[in-house]
């Protein structure tokens, strides 16, 4: 899954083209695709074949192959992220990247930003898997071209994109819990033009969500749609466009008692681009977007609450390249979020303006990228972050390399502006969290695969801690890990391995940061032969506590899946898989259960 490149690669100059600037905004054409397949674009904010900071790929042939239907699950298969969830599918999902808060993630989909203004975090339980194309997870802070949320990281999601000619899919699968799965798709188009239109159905009877309550099964239905479009209208200019939304159905238990508790949540996302080549060395970009986490709560059938909010963005970046091997990137960024809902908030609407700039070279055996950024919010005022990294090239096949990074969290709309409720109230006083990070990195490219190893400490000072009755900057924390990534293949077998060794620590009490496993690891093998295809993953998590206190202990566990796939004929195939095949019972929030052994099969039509 992870995509590496050696000295050859790295001394090779990145022309800038339209085709480039398409995928690092939200999408990318079959021929881009070609020409751009050994590139990462978000680690960057631009097309780069040598990034300096960990960045995880994960290609529409590695979800087919890992046969995982849920994105929260599949995102903690990879190194360096842990998972927490109440209960099973289409449940909340918390995802923690390098021992940072579930809210430290900047998550973006097709470029556009993708978050709940009140929560401040991204619904990750309700994006179909089956709309995705490609993921890149940047491991580490990247605030410095990003703004906000990036402390931990950022994980970019690339939905189905078009390819030329006609080429329709469909699948459908049905697995325990009553599980159903359909999925239909079409993309086209010609050396000008191409696009891509799909749709997906996803229901479930579900689980018993809470150990507590009494026991039902708490089901689930998410339906969803994706559309993208590129044209180029002249050698010079290129236009795109893309759109995303899904509908959910959601229930589960309430907090106490056996009311019967549910919602229905649309995630939206809308953008559109202009990329313009000016000059063979000037490329100018202009993006328009739009994102929505829209939500509708009900209590035994009664309405018990709205919550609806927007994301609007505008960029206009410039791409120099200024000398073979010297790229520079000049942006200015507009963001509004705007709240509605049953709440009356005290403020239901912010600005934020930003100017960013950034300069990646290659030079011989050295490498660098250097960042800054400026934000002016309107809730909290400026801020300043940036990013330094260099790497040098110790062997052809070895690469050392450092990063440092500050970075920041901006209080959400509840932690500001929530009315006073008697147990709680915003604090518009509220600054946002800081951080500077600081990591060692080491990677190898041998003839039997590629290895990686990196050590980071992370600082973060004026966490957001509730005390009655409201939230205070009054929190620090510490975060320190080493990762380890291999790759190889063995008598055919392709097997993959990561683990992550963590001390997240609470400055202030000196306990470990809740919901936070201290050794996490992960093994995927597989093998094909012939029309066969044949893989299994075992997944292990230490103990992890649920609470800050440290008194509420969560037991650790290991996990296996196995899976099988066999090409039918040139246009079908069939897959099964077991996920938890021991039926282990475990617990990632404590009262909340686990999903037990699921079997699935999918047929698939792909001409």
């Amino acid at each position: 899954m992870k995509q590496s490149y050696g000295l050859n690669a790295l001394r090779t100059s990145v022309r800038l083209t339209l085709a480039a600037i398409a995928v690092s905004t939200f999408s990318l054409s079959a021929t881009a695709n070609e020409q751009l397949k050994t590139m990462t674009v978000t680690a960057n904010r631009m097309p780069s074949v040598n990034v300096l900071v960990p960045t995880t790929v994960i290609t529409r042939e590695d979800i087919e192959r890992l046969q995982i239907n849920d994105l929260s699950t599949l995102l903690s298969r990879q190194v360096g992220i842990d998972l927490a969830v109440n209960g099973g599918i289409g449940k909340s999902s918390s995802i923690f990247i390098r021992g940072t808060n579930s809210d430290h993630v900047l998550v973006l989909i097709d470029g556009v930003k993708w978050h709940s203004a009140t929560l401040g975090t991204a619904s990750f339980q309700h994006f179909p898997v089956e709309q995705i194309e490609r993921v890149e997870i940047v491991r580490g802070p990247r605030s410095g071209l990003y703004g906000a949320e990036a402390i931990g990281g950022v994980i970019q999601i690339f939905t189905r994109r078009g390819q030329q000619g006609v080429n329709p899919y469909a699948k459908i699968s049905y697995g325990t819990h009553d599980a159903k799965q359909a999925t239909v798709g079409l993309s086209g188009g010609n050396e000008q033009t191409t696009y891509s239109l799909n749709f997906n159905h996803q229901s479930t009877e579900g689980i018993d969500a809470r150990v507590t309550n009494a026991p039902d099964d708490d089901g689930y239905r998410n339906n969803s749609v994706s559309a993208n479009l590129q044209h180029q209208i002249n050698d010079n200019l290129n236009v795109g466009l893309n759109f995303l939304r899904a509908e959910a159905s959601n229930q589960f238990d309430a907090f106490s008692g056996d009311d019967r508790v549910s919602d229905e949540t649309v995630q939206q996302v809308i953008g559109t681009e202009i990329a313009w080549q000016i000059s063979d060395r000037w490329l100018a970009s202009f993006a328009f977007s739009e994102s929505r986490d829209q939500a509708d709560n009900f209590n035994n059938s009664a309405a018990d609450g709205t919550f609806n909010t927007r994301h609007r963005f505008f960029n206009i970046t410039n791409t120099f390249d200024l000398a073979p091997n010297h790229t520079l990137n000049l942006g200015l960024d507009y963001e509004n979020d705007y709240v509605d809902g049953s709440t009356d908030y005290q403020e239901t609407s912010r600005d934020n303006r930003a100017v960013f700039m950034s300069w990646q070279s290659n030079v011989n055996k050295h490498s660098w990228f250097i960042s800054g950024r400026h934000d002016n919010n309107e809730a909290f005022g400026s801020h300043n972050t940036g990013t330094a990294e260099w790497g040098y090239w110790l062997q052809d096949n070895l690469q050392f390399s450092l990063n440092y990074g500050t970075a920041f969290k901006e209080p959400t709309f509840n932690d500001l502006y929530f009315p006073d409720v008697g147990f709680f109230i915003g604090n518009s006083q509220l600054q946002p969290e800081k951080s500077n990070s600081f990591a060692m990195n080491i990677n190898g490219y041998q003839s039997w695969g590629n290895w990686g190893i990196n050590i980071y400490n992370t600082h973060i000072r004026d966490l957001i801690v509730y005390q009655f009755p409201q939230n205070e900057n009054v929190d620090r924390a510490s975060i320190s890990g080493i990762e380890f990534e291999a790759e190889t293949q063995i008598a055919g077998l392709d097997i993959a391995f990561n683990a992550t060794i963590l001390d997240p620590t609470d400055n202030v009490t000196g306990n470990i940061l809740p919901r936070r496993a201290k050794r996490l690891a992960n093994l995927h093998m597989d093998k094909q032969w012939g029309a066969w295809s044949v893989g299994a993953s075992w997944k292990v998590s230490s103990y992890r506590y649920d609470n800050a206190a440290n008194t509420t202990r969560l037991s650790g566990y290991g996990i296996v899946d196995v899976r099988a796939a066999y090409q039918l004929d040139q246009d079908w195939s069939i897959q099964a898989s077991v996920s938890n095949l021991f039926d282990k019972e475990y617990q990632t929030i404590n009262n909340y259960n686990s999903l037990d052994t699921i079997g699935m099969v999918s047929l698939s039509y792909t001409p």
